[in-house]
């Protein structure tokens, strides 16, 4: 029986499939949109360097389209194949995994991101069915030509996010003003000492150590984990910060020229903190010499009378002590022959439980423990030392504050692992602290020492070098080599090959999870193996992008 098939029909059919296809796979695409910072250029980045095109979607569209050109006579034969190609279509897109539920940072369902999502989705609805609807009015609503169509609006889905997103900002906009307001005038009522860190490096260490030491001592507000943006601050000042609390730490992230003045605008420091000026985020900054203008902000804001204190062993930061002294300026660091410190660490003894130390101040030596490993977190420390006795507290009280101190977790922190240890430096890495986690490893004792890293990123003209460089210094200390993800693997197979390590020492994962599952994998591990994983990069970089 050959029945009739409006072409009107074919286009619900049609669009019904198609628009439901995109309630699904949108919220992939709205996973990395959200970890770019709701940033459509570096978006379109990520979505050319990727080639994150569909291609499920399209394929079924484009196969239902040339199936459709071979029954085209039989209208019964269209109906049945249209509708079955439509079940197909939304099917494929249910069985995906749910970016909600995976991946490493998970999709968060703001209200914000809510609003693009909703929006996003009747705008696109819009379009499909005004694109299949003209089609149809124009004599082009066969089933083939419908479907063929389909293809370019399937492959469109990024840009209907990055539409609903801008459509939405000046609203967006006028929320977040009144959200700074209200932080603003919270402060203004509260009236706390602010102390502002930044720093290409070690800020959220710096900051949790420090806020810690204080807490110890009177009630004191900071920022939970790596929270330094403007809306991320404003946040928890509105949320969180309470009057009995004397003393407010703000972590100050800097990603361009302006970040850390307008960071300054909302939370105006009375003291600040500067833990180094380096090369991360080079690629962002287009150069060190904007990097080092970037933090500069922070001490520019702080009064004449207020309090600067800088890590003596950073030549940047160093140079900024020097360009804007306060009435209390003090250098800290590990490394009092490259210049005048007025508080330095020495005598350092690592174990396996942790450090011993002692710490120079006021012509006064403190000796101490701590559990923290590494240079760079003993320099965070004598940052945050340092910091607690020019606010006036009491350096005997501080270096017993000092010993409760626990490891963050995933910032060198060492951890039981059967009958061996995992060094976990997973949540970030830079040229010196992958550098100082290779030397912690090194003075482990115990069986194989062992490297499981992505390499590094953000560091624009400079990362291939130095993540060679880096797996230079792997290739001396360790035994084996476990290289995760396509972004630096070139490169780090490079540096470790010229170090000596041989090919069969150096194994290649795609992803995280598969490398984890290797290294505990029975037919793997053996007695007292010591395992560094230093960094771990986020979905942008690392994830199979696969549509």
């Amino acid at each position: 029986m050959n029945l009739p098939s409006s072409p009107l029909l074919l286009v619900l059919i049609v669009s019904v499939a198609v628009i439901l296809f995109y309630v699904r796979r949108s919220l992939r695409y709205l996973q990395f949109f959200q970890q770019e910072e709701y940033n459509s250029g570096r978006f379109v980045n990520w979505w050319l360097e990727k080639r994150a095109f569909d291609t499920r979607g399209s394929l079924i569209a484009l196969v239902i389209g040339g199936l459709g050109l071979a029954v085209a006579e039989n209208s019964l034969a269209t109906l049945g194949l249209c509708v079955a190609g439509g079940l197909v279509l939304i099917a494929a897109s249910w069985t995906e995994e749910d970016p909600r539920k995976v991946g490493k940072i998970k999709l968060n369902m703001t209200d914000r991101l809510t609003a693009i999502y909703q929006l996003s989705i009747g705008i696109y609805a819009a379009v499909v069915i005004g694109v299949l609807w003209l089609i149809a009015a124009l004599g082009y609503g066969a089933a083939p030509i419908l479907w063929l169509a389909s293809v370019t609006l399937i492959q469109s889905t990024p840009l209907w996010l990055m539409l609903a997103n801008a459509i939405l900002w000046p609203n967006e906009s006028k929320k977040q003003q009144a959200f700074l307001a209200d932080a603003k005038e919270i402060l203004a009522d509260y009236d706390p000492y602010v102390i502002g860190i930044t720093g290409s490096y070690g800020k959220t260490s710096t900051k949790a150590i420090l806020g810690s030491l204080l807490e110890a001592i009177e009630p004191t507000f900071w920022t939970p984990g790596s929270i330094n943006t403007e809306m991320g601050i404003t946040r928890q000042i509105r949320e969180n910060l309470k009057r009995q609390q004397r003393l407010a730490i703000v972590e100050m992230g800097a990603y361009q020229i302006g970040s850390v003045a307008k960071l300054c605008r909302l939370t105006p420091p009375d003291a600040g903190l500067v833990t180094a000026v380096g090369v991360m985020h080079l690629e962002r900054f287009g150069g060190i010499e904007n990097i080092y203008k970037a933090k500069c902000e922070l001490p520019q804001a702080i009064d004449p009378n207020g309090l600067l204190v800088c890590n003596g062993d950073n030549p940047g930061a160093r140079k900024m002590a020097g360009e804007y002294p306060k009435a209390t300026t003090i250098l800290y660091g590990l490394e009092p022959e490259l210049g005048h410190l007025d508080c330095w660490m020495s005598d350092i003894v690592a174990t396996m439980d942790g450090t011993t130390f002692n710490l120079h101040w006021h012509n006064e030596v403190y000796a101490g423990f701590t559990k923290l490993l590494g240079v760079p977190m003993l320099s965070n420390l004598v940052g945050a030392f340092a910091m607690c006795c020019a606010l006036g507290k009491n350096p005997e009280y501080v270096i017993a504050a000092i010993r409760s101190i626990e490891p963050a977790n995933n910032r060198l922190n060492l951890r039981k692992n059967g009958d061996g240890f995992i060094l976990d430096d997973s949540y970030n890495s830079n040229p010196i602290g992958f550098a100082s986690a290779l030397e912690v490893l090194e003075g482990l004792p115990g069986g194989r020492k062992i490297l499981m890293t992505p390499g590094m990123v953000e560091l624009g003209d400079l990362q291939a070098a130095e993540n060679r460089q880096v797996a230079l210094k792997a290739a001396e200390v360790c035994d084996l080599v476990i290289v995760v993800g396509d972004t630096n693997k070139q490169d780090l197979m490079t540096g470790l090959q010229e170090g000596g390590l041989t090919e069969d020492k150096i194994l290649t994962f795609d992803n995280r999870d598969k490398a984890l599952a290797h290294l505990m994998s029975k037919e793997f591990k053996q007695p007292a193996d010591m395992i560094l994983i230093e960094n771990d990069l986020p979905d942008l970089y690392e994830a199979e992008v696969k549509f």
